[in-house]
């Protein structure tokens, strides 16, 4: 009997050595944010993000705004820490689909990646402090925003257990 409680104490703190290994694994996510204008509206909005074998989608209703964050934004993914994630949205009223696109980003340890989604005629990028990239993509005529005629997919990134403050 003895025998028998020194083998589960030693099962227990193995399962609980085990547990705490777990917690600190190397972290990484990945967020969405759409901060659109009229005629654009997040009801025709849908994003998808695949990484591996796991999906996510989220539809205009997913994104909320924040008291911390007014643009409309998804809640923050856990992601792999290697290999490569895919982010596509789709702009789409009735059966038109006004735009979409995709664009893949590399995976990472203690990475924190943010897509913005919105529209605009020139590369917003080139007045954004942290953005690594950005990708243009054509947005049908009759749904353009005064002075915008692409969706523009802008991509940036932080370290999250030590950000940078931009």
């Amino acid at each position: 009997m003895r025998n028998l409680s020194v083998i589960a104490s030693r099962l227990w703190v193995l399962g609980s050595l085990l547990v705490g290994a777990g917690a600190c694994e190397p972290d990484a996510r990945l967020s969405v944010s759409a901060p659109l204008i009229p005629p654009l509206a997040l009801e025709m909005l849908t994003v998808t993000v695949r990484e591996g074998h796991r999906t996510w989608q989220w539809h205009g209703d997913d994104f909320r705004s924040t008291r911390d964050n007014a643009t409309p934004h998804t809640s923050e993914i856990s992601t792999s820490t290697r290999g490569e994630v895919e982010v596509r949205f789709r702009f789409q009223t009735g059966n038109q689909i006004l735009s979409e696109g995709t664009v893949t980003l590399p995976l990472r340890e203690d990475w924190r990646w943010g897509v913005d989604i919105h529209a605009a005629i020139t590369d917003p990028r080139l007045q954004c402090f942290g953005c690594f990239g950005s990708r243009a993509f054509a947005l049908a005529a009759d749904f353009r925003p005064v002075n915008r005629d692409s969706i523009w997919v802008v991509w940036g990134g932080n370290s999250i257990s030590n950000p940078v403050i931009y």
